[in-house]
Formats: C-alpha cells, sequence, structure tokens
C-alpha cells in the first residue's frame, strides 16, 4: 500500500496491538518487527491505536509493551479511568512534539489547538488515581494471572465443544471464535453467536461478540472481565458459556 501510494504521501501507520474489532487477533511472530522495518524505511510514523489494550487490558500498561516496537504516537482512552470519567490520551515522543515548533528550544513555542473540553481537570483526576489503584493493588500481575487462568479455562471447552474452533487473545483481552467446521473454519451463524451472548445474560454474565467486522463472520465471543477479577468470577463466567454454549448447540 505505501509503495503503490508513494511514500512520501503516508504521515502514519495507525495499528492496534490486538485487533479488537475483527474478532481478537494476535498478529503472527515477527509481525511487529518487520512493521517497525518499515516505517523506519520510508520515514513513517507508527501509530499504536491503544484505546482497548492500553492501560492493564493484557497485563502489561500497554499492548504494544508485548512485542518490543517504539511508537512515535499512543492513542488510549477507555481503561485510563475505568470508566469513572471521560477521558482519551494522545501520548507522543518530544522528537515528534518538536516538530511542531518554530524554535525547538524556546518551552513556550509549542503546537497549540483550541479544545472545547480544555482545562476540565476532572477527567486527568480520575485518570491519575485510576492508574494508582491499578499500581497499588497489582492489577497488571493480576490480569497476568487471571488471563491465564481464563485462557485454560477456554482451552478446555474448546476440548468439550467442537463449536469453538480457536481461543487467542493476551491478558484479560481474550476471543473465542465459534465455527460449524474446525478444518475449513467456517462461521456459525451469526445469530447462534449472539444466542450465546444472550444465554449467558441469562445467567448474569455479560459478554460480547464481534459484531462490526464482515458481515457473515462476526462470530467471535470476546471477554474482557475486570482487571480485579478473581480466581471465582473467572470460573463463574466459563462455566456460564459452557451452560451457554450446551444450550445453543448441543
Amino acid at each position: 500500500m505505501i509503495l503503490r501510494e508513494g511514500p512520501e504521501t503516508v504521515g502514519a501507520l495507525c495499528l492496534e496491538p490486538v485487533t479488537a474489532g475483527g474478532g481478537v487477533i494476535e498478529a503472527p511472530e515477527g509481525y511487529w518487527d518487520r512493521v517497525q522495518e518499515i516505517c523506519t524505511q520510508y520515514d513513517i510514523l507508527l501509530h499504536i491505536d491503544e484505546v482497548v489494550c492500553g492501560v492493564g487490558r493484557t497485563g502489561t500498561w500497554y499492548g504494544y509493551q508485548h512485542y518490543g516496537i517504539k511508537p512515535d504516537f499512543v492513542t488510549m482512552a477507555k481503561g485510563v479511568a475505568s470508566g469513572y470519567a471521560a477521558i482519551a490520551v494522545l501520548v507522543t515522543t518530544e522528537e515528534v512534539f518538536d516538530m511542531f515548533k518554530d524554535d525547538a528550544s524556546d518551552p513556550m513555542n509549542y503546537f497549540r489547538d483550541i479544545s472545547t473540553f480544555g482545562g476540565c481537570t476532572a477527567g486527568p483526576a480520575a485518570a491519575l488515581a485510576n492508574m494508582r489503584i491499578i499500581e497499588e493493588e497489582g492489577l497488571l500481575d493480576n490480569c497476568t494471572a487471571m488471563g491465564e487462568r481464563m485462557m485454560n479455562n477456554l482451552l478446555a471447552l474448546q476440548q468439550k465443544h467442537s463449536v469453538i474452533g480457536d481461543v487467542r487473545g493476551k491478558g484479560l483481552f481474550l476471543g473465542a471464535e465459534l465455527v460449524s467446521d474446525r478444518d475449513s473454519k467456517e462461521p456459525v451463524d451469526e445469530k447462534l453467536a449472539q444466542q450465546v451472548v444472550a444465554e449467558c445474560g441469562a445467567q448474569g454474565v455479560l459478554i460480547g461478540v464481534t459484531n462490526r467486522s464482515i458481515p457473515g463472520k462476526n462470530n467471535t465471543l470476546c471477554f474482557s472481565p475486570a482487571l480485579i477479577v478473581t480466581a471465582e468470577d473467572i470460573d463463574a463466567i466459563t462455566d456460564a458459556v459452557d451452560k451457554a454454549l450446551t444450550k445453543v448447540f448441543g
């Protein structure tokens, strides 16, 4: 795409560490190294979208930290304040920020814009308190441990239910792809995947399902438990999924 459009016309490449909308998809081995190499080769800024994966969701502060890459921009929201306040953040490097200055040596010479919510301190206050709690209560470690437990539980369900074609994810961001045939990976009817979600909801367990990817292929159950989730909670979630799958698919 870069070569087709011309490298001089491409300013930045925006990617998620783990793709959310397509069904919790993790990149294959070596992918991120090659992305970094290509961006460096053609002088293209690497923009990492951490709206879903950021602030602890995958067991590290940011999802990109699993892959050894060095982004030029990082955007985040949602988890920054755990939903207690509306806030989104763009972080960049001094090198990139200096590009917006006429005189990088002048600390008052910086890029200025007009913001409707500029000066609103409620969001940043909630974000700082939220991130302090994540640190003090060891929630990154809990995310890693509980994510491993949930992955193992889902893999056990895959052995029990042939409709689960794949289980994947990172930390407490996981997906279970439902298929009618494991060899061909033919997806189940979207209505059946949605019925599994509804059956879980009837048990008091809220899960998600892809709904904005390719029509006919929205067949991945999505899991994003709270970072404070316990082992008992994890088992309750996967038990509900087990019962739902049995009721829908037998």
